[in-house]
């Protein structure tokens, strides 16, 4: 269901369209009642006004504050994943102040943008620990601070429920080989494909990718090369064009990024190949399927993982919530989901291309954030 409709939908309705099932851990079906429940109008505006600022105060008098580390924030999947956060905490009256920080992928920042918050005395931090083991020490600080930490959507830091509160994901182990097994079986006699991954040494990536190339041994299928993207168009664009100039015609692409990957399209046409492949994908951001669609191209087929990945955010949130309320809360709060073939009617031309097909945000915010 598109993101002008989700307001329309019940919690049920929700947990169903974006997970496919209604069995999940307590933290993400307490986020989703709240999700499902609309903001009212000044809260809306009172979130745009926070997606656009690092700092905002909520006005609810709220005594906590919550912040969001984000690790690499400039693509559009983390800014859509930004508001989705920042729409949980603002319908926690609780919360006074909400606080957001992007490391741009630099370690150190990350780092200090975490030592900033503890001096800062917040209450909550969610963390998207795209820098990985090199943040241990900090969060270890943060907790020994009282500091509520619950990590975000995969990166690895430590253990869960000792050195932080929880991790909010999917199977990352099982999303890897589950995109190996879609290319096999939507091309039985597949032989060889390509890994892309964010970040170069995200422990996310690496997670999902090591799984892939035991699927794919498993399989008889050849990983040819897993190459870097830094999560960005331009950056698919370069890795896409090495792997085809240096390795011609293969049969697939596994990827965590589905706007990314619009740049292959790019590619293939720079390169002067028909594009005649398979993409497993994570992310489900609809101006690719948009283009797949406007392609019309039987030889180009797209699968992506229904999990709601931008929506985790929100289930951090709550977690992070419950904890604060002496509420007991799962170490790993795990994120159901399934892969899924791209059809017609996902591109959805009145909302902006960057929209991900399962996020709660509305249609009317999409629009405000991506105007263009």
């Amino acid at each position: 269901m598109s993101a002008n409709l989700a307001f329309a939908e019940t919690a049920e309705e929700i947990l169903k369209s974006r997970l496919g099932t209604t069995d999940v851990d307590p933290a993400i079906a307490k986020a989703i009642e709240i999700a499902a429940k609309p903001l009212t109008p000044e809260l809306e505006a009172k979130a745009l006004e926070c997606w656009k600022n690092d700092v905002c105060e909520t006005g609810t008098g709220g005594k906590l504050t919550i912040a969001y580390a984000d690790g690499f924030g400039e693509n559009v999947w983390r800014r859509v994943t930004k508001m989705e956060f920042i729409q949980q905490a603002l319908a926690y009256p609780e919360i006074g102040k909400i606080q957001y920080s992007s490391a741009r992928g630099d370690v150190s920042k990350a780092i200090a943008d975490l030592n900033a918050n503890i001096a800062q005395g917040v209450n909550i931090i969610v963390l998207y620990a795209d820098a990985g083991p090199a943040l241990l020490a900090t969060v270890r600080e943060a907790k020994e601070a009282g500091i509520t930490v619950v990590l975000n959507n995969g990166q690895e830091v430590g253990t869960a429920g000792e050195d932080y509160v929880s991790t909010v994901h999917e199977d990352l182990c099982a999303l890897g080989q589950d995109m190996v097994k879609a290319v096999v079986a939507d091309k039985p006699s597949a032989k060889a494909l390509v890994a892309l991954g964010g970040t170069p040494g995200n422990s996310l990536s690496a997670t999902w990718q090591k799984c892939a190339q035991e699927q794919a041994d498993a399989s008889s299928i050849k990983i040819l090369a897993k190459l870097d993207t830094n999560w960005t168009q331009e950056g698919t664009f370069t890795a896409v064009s090495a792997a085809l100039a240096q390795y011609g015609d293969f049969d697939g692409w596994i990827y965590e990024y589905a706007d990314g990957f619009r740049a292959a399209m790019r590619a293939y046409q720079a390169a002067g190949k028909e594009v005649d492949t398979v993409a497993a994908l994570r992310t489900d951001e609809q101006g690719l399927f948009c283009d797949w669609e406007a392609a019309n191209n039987p030889k180009f087929r797209i699968y992506y993982s229904a999990s709601g990945t931008t929506v985790t955010a929100r289930f951090a949130v709550s977690a992070a919530m419950m904890a604060q309320a002496g509420e007991t809360v799962s170490p790993w709060i795990k994120v159901p989901f399934s892969m899924k073939a791209v059809k017609k009617g996902l591109c959805d031309k009145n909302l902006p291309l960057e929209t991900p097909v399962s996020t709660l945000v509305n249609a009317k915010t999409l629009k405000a954030m991506f105007p263009n």
